[in-house]
């Protein structure tokens, strides 16, 4: 059987930089492929709430929210793949408010003793961008930000990112991704070693 992934699409434009980058995974990938469009609004099945501080998480177990984060926490990939262009040193507010949600976890966890189990995987963050660091916001490099917000959500969804599955394109105003050769074949390399290795296992 096939290895699983799901691509968390966390750009505003279907056709955009990242785009490029996506669609060379998917034609190098070799297993099933689901992609979820984070900024898909029309859809309950990709649209993603902020979480509302509710407080039902601390008396029952999940998130209260019916809508495509039960997609995401609940999908049985093998890799997961969040594509997104960097807004002002951030992740795309969907990608945001995707990470808020997982306060459930210590909700569950503090207010009823449930830990829940997710699936190990595999992450890969692929992201553009063009322009100056917001240095007040980022520290030095635009990326700062976004790659830590990546891992923290990586961490939540129990994915393993390694540095050789991080794709940076982030001169896109100046070397549009799809002159991006370097890159380009990263993301084939990276696409063609999935097919061949398993998850990282957890240690």
């Amino acid at each position: 059987m096939g290895k699983k992934a799901l691509i968390l699409y966390a750009s505003a434009r279907p056709k955009g930089e990242v785009s490029v980058f996506v669609n060379l995974f998917k034609e190098n990938f070799k297993g099933e492929i689901q992609t979820q469009n984070l900024f898909e609004t029309l859809s309950p099945n990709s649209k993603i709430y902020p979480c509302l501080d509710c407080g039902m998480c601390s008396r029952k177990s999940g998130c209260a929210i019916n809508d495509g984060f039960q997609n995401i926490i609940g999908n049985d990939a093998d890799i997961i793949v969040l594509a997104a262009p960097i807004y002002m040193s951030n992740l795309p507010a969907p990608a945001l408010a995707l990470i808020s949600r997982f306060n459930y976890l210590y909700n569950n966890k503090k207010h009823l003793n449930i830990i829940h189990d997710i699936k190990p995987k595999t992450g890969v963050l692929i992201l553009t961008g063009g322009g100056g660091a917001c240095k007040p916001l980022a520290g030095q490099t635009n990326e700062d930000l976004p790659i830590r917000q990546t891992k923290y959500l990586f961490k939540k969804l129990n994915a393993d990112l390694q540095e050789q599955n991080i794709v940076l394109s982030l001169k896109t105003d100046t070397l549009p991704t799809k002159q991006d050769e370097y890159n380009k074949q990263k993301i084939i390399n990276i696409a063609k070693s999935l097919n061949k290795t398993n998850y990282a296992e957890k240690e």
